[in-house]
């Protein structure tokens, strides 16, 4: 059905016959009504479904696998596998040969520092056999008489005092003196300088000491001068 309405007729003002002339009707506006019912939208698809819809759609159009490339893909992964393992093997024996590396430098290190006087520790060993050989060379029997000799007594005493503090000098940097006498002869420690039959005194142990031997942080600096007692049988 169509209808016209004459839109503002009624509201439009009286106009004198003088201005008849210049007055305009104005226009006609045209509504159209149908009588065709508006169709209503489809309902909205919830989002779930939407999804398994594509899914499955996607799924229908996706080419089958075949038992070969299935195959072939078994193959790769077991490649790929074994390669992994032996890339974790070298790293793991990179590491254990970066720590024995660094083992090595530390312990070189350490020894450095320990035995850097080991020069001239050995050097200040033949000073100490001097002090030693002089106390050794004065006849007991003038100690004993101090104020007969007095000068001497002194003069003694000094010098042994003198050994004693280079001694404990020495050890304060890990240079220890020791002295094998009755011991079982040893040639990482001991130089035997000669072999003599000592009764009493069993075969192959030291029986006299001629000059003490010294050691640095457990390495033997210079070996000690020894006697050895000799097997009168010969073994």
């Amino acid at each position: 059905m169509i209808r016209s309405v004459f839109a503002g007729v009624c509201r439009t003002p009286f106009v004198a016959a003088s201005h008849a002339s210049t007055y305009k009707v104005p226009a006609l506006v045209h509504r159209f009504y149908s009588d065709q019912a508006t169709p209503e939208a489809e309902p909205a698809q919830p989002a779930s479904s939407t999804k398994s819809a594509e899914a499955k759609q996607d799924a229908e159009a996706a080419p089958a696998i075949s038992a070969q490339d299935v195959e072939k893909l078994k193959q790769t992964i077991t490649e790929k596998d074994a390669k992994l393992r032996e890339l974790k093997d070298a790293y793991l024996r990179s590491l254990a040969d970066a720590e024995n590396i660094r083992t090595r430098a530390k312990t070189e290190v350490d020894n450095t520092k320990a035995f850097a006087i080991q020069k001239f520790a050995k050097d200040l060993l033949d000073t100490v056999d001097i002090l030693e050989l002089a106390i050794k060379h004065v006849p007991q029997e003038h100690l004993a008489d101090k104020a007969a000799n007095k000068s001497l007594a002194d003069l003694y005493e000094g010098v042994d005092m003198t050994k004693s503090n280079l001694l404990r000098t020495l050890e304060r940097h890990g240079v220890e003196s020791f002295d094998p006498m009755d011991q079982p002869y040893d040639p990482n420690t001991s130089h035997a300088l000669y072999q003599a039959p000592i009764p009493g005194k069993t075969p192959g142990h030291v029986f006299a000491v001629e000059k003490r031997g010294y050691s640095i942080k457990g390495r033997t600096l210079r070996p000690a001068q020894v006697g050895v007692v000799l097997d009168p049988s010969g073994n």
